[in-house]
């Protein structure tokens, strides 16, 4: 069962557009909602019935919080990030969190053995 459209907004943010926004960006391998360090609220957006992991609204921001793929430019994908989600924020501003690397390459791949 799928929450009726008005049941996407967070103080007038459509989180989910978000989300699909930032996941679309390339570079993007997922969503996190874990909190971004200690002491911090988790990145997450509560809706009836769901959660929205990797979403946050704050007053005059929205917290995107990425999986990034190994080897890709991190400014330009936040910036990637921001472009796609602003048109779905309200006028807030958008900040993005790399949380993890996915695809990283093993310490050992470049040692030669002796």
């Amino acid at each position: 069962m799928t929450a009726p459209r008005g049941h996407r907004l967070v103080d007038g943010v459509d989180v989910d557009a978000v989300a699909a926004a930032a996941v679309a960006c390339r570079g993007v391998t997922g969503l996190e909602g874990d909190a971004a360090g200690p002491a911090q609220a988790p990145v997450v957006s509560y809706l009836p019935g769901r959660t929205v992991a990797g979403v946050r609204v704050e007053r005059e921001r929205v917290i995107v919080q990425i999986t990034a793929e190994w080897g890709v430019a991190v400014p330009e994908l936040g910036r990637c990030v921001q472009a796609a989600a602003a048109p779905h924020v309200a006028g807030r501003r958008v900040d993005v969190i790399v949380a993890r690397l996915s695809g990283v390459p093993s310490e050992r791949a470049g040692v030669e053995s002796e």
